[in-house]
């Protein structure tokens, strides 16, 4: 119709993820899961010093010690927080970088991963 090659208008399906790809996805999944338990574990820590600062300051001791404490406390989470957001965000570039590359089969892997 008008002239037009049927194949001259590009098709609007998408093609099935391949088991590369889905692949790619497992490990994101993982290694975000996995940052997600650090963060806990360093996160808890965090939040157990606040409570040992509260225990602290209850017995007595000196605003300064307790100050120091909270000062750490608050240095182990925006250190956790940063270190979170930064992997994950490396993660995720590796997962698109990887997955819009061309891979053709028994090609090698890119670097970096």
């Amino acid at each position: 119709m008008f002239g037009w090659a049927s194949s001259a208008r590009p098709s609007r399906r998408r093609a099935r993820p391949s088991v590369h790809d889905l692949r790619l996805v497992a490990a994101f999944a993982f290694h975000t899961v996995a940052a997600v338990a650090l963060f806990g574990l360093i996160g808890g820590a965090a939040a157990l010093l606040a409570y040992y600062t509260r225990f602290l300051s209850g017995l007595g001791l000196s605003p300064l010690i307790v100050e120091a404490i909270h000062l750490t406390e608050y240095f182990l989470f925006a250190a956790d927080l940063i270190c979170f957001v930064i992997y994950v965000s490396r993660e995720a570039w590796m997962l698109i970088r990887h997955m819009l590359a061309p891979h053709a089969p028994g090609a090698a892997p890119l670097p970096g991963h």
